[in-house]
């Protein structure tokens, strides 16, 4: 599976805004594509999988220094040999490999999709915006009520995945009488689609024509269409059979390995004895093989969970809804001050930082004015 991400049309014009590198909000803070190097990547810890998977991988260690302890001393009372051929690992490790991969596959799949959903919303939002603006009634109080409501649907929609209802950025655009409106509503998206559609039928009476009414209404229902399949991403997590017999594959084999290795690893020389019983070097050697050999099978079954639920903050691959969502506001606010301003360079909003909650610099946003 390859680790790039394939590159989207909406992206383009969030990096001109920003005047930034992509690739530098990959970063730690501090550090540009420039000055990354391998050897910071692989060591890092921000953003890794390690602080997750850690505990369970001395777990492991742990199993298997207690496996050696408990073999050895049943050797040295009953003669008892317990080890056992390692070929059969081989193969079997092979299929555990195919199995994770395949689980890799599906979560990556799922975060992908969801990329691909959100590509959408920002794309309908501006065209939506636009044939808005350019069909739509010249009424000052109409075109920026609906850039309002517009903005706040991407704003409403990532709160709704991520089952939120505390809606700062709802009260800077709408005022909190909406904000709570919005909050009380069950399906907190869908008020806000009518809201939209509302406005739009609003525009067909004062004399949209037919076509650009039908053409927004059409580009209205493809937002909800992408909502949708998010709450479908959302709703329907990947089969827990699979899950549980990858993990319990996962453990069988890390589990019983170190029967294979009793003797493999040992050397001539006694680590120490107690009660006659002797600890040569795989005391030590094994758990720290099976600690090696559980770390990346156990991060990468760690990276095909986090990547199931794009959405939620909490997942270290979390899709960057904040920025997009700024993105698509920031891209409606231009649209107004070019409608506002025809033949002058556009006040544009100043460079946002969005997480948690951006808020556009408020002596450059239009929304500020009253025109109610």
């Amino acid at each position: 599976m390859s680790s790039h991400r394939r590159p989207l049309d909406d992206e383009e014009p969030a990096d001109e805004q920003s005047n930034s590198d992509p690739e530098a909000a990959d970063l730690p803070a501090g550090l540009s594509p420039r000055s990354y190097s391998f050897w910071i990547g692989a060591l890092l810890l921000h953003g890794s999988v390690t602080p997750r998977v850690i505990g369970d991988v001395l777990g492991f260690g742990l199993l298997a220094m207690l496996t050696v302890i408990a073999c050895s001393i049943i050797e040295a009372l009953f003669g008892a040999n317990l080890q056992f051929a390692v070929s059969p690992f081989s193969p079997a490790g092979a299929v555990l490999g195919l199995l994770l991969v395949l689980r890799i596959n599906a979560g990556y799949d799922r975060w992908w999709e969801a990329r691909k959903l959100w590509g959408g919303i920002v794309n309908q939002s501006r065209n939506l915006g636009i044939i808005a603006l350019s069909y739509g009634p010249a009424d000052k109080a109409w075109r920026v009520r609906l850039i309002r409501w517009l903005a706040a649907y991407p704003h409403i929609v990532r709160r709704s995945l991520r089952g939120e209802r505390t809606l700062p950025e709802i009260e800077r655009l709408l005022g909190k009488g909406e904000a709570a409106n919005i909050a009380s509503a069950q399906h907190m998206p869908d008020f806000v689609s009518r809201e939209i559609a509302a406005l739009l039928r609003m525009a067909q009476a004062s004399g949209m024509n037919d076509w650009s009414f039908y053409e927004a209404e059409r580009q209205r229902g493809l937002l909800i269409d992408y909502l949708g399949g998010c709450e479908r991403i959302l709703r329907t997590p990947l089969a827990r059979a699979t899950v549980i017999t990858v993990r319990r594959f996962i453990f069988l084999f890390l589990a019983t390995l170190p029967f294979a290795l009793l003797h493999q690893l040992d050397s001539s020389v006694t680590a120490f004895t107690i009660a006659g019983v002797e600890f040569r070097a795989s005391l030590w050697l094994i758990p720290l093989f099976i600690m090696l050999l559980a770390y990346p099978l156990l991060a990468l079954d760690r990276i095909g969970m986090e990547l199931q639920n794009p959405f939620d903050r909490a997942r270290l691959d979390h899709l960057p809804l904040d920025r997009i969502c700024v993105t698509i506001e920031t891209n409606l606010i231009e649209l107004l001050n070019l409608d506002s301003a025809p033949g002058e360079r556009p006040l544009a909003p100043q460079p946002v930082v969005p997480p948690p909650d951006a808020t556009i610099t408020e002596s450059l946003h239009p929304f500020n004015t009253d025109v109610s």
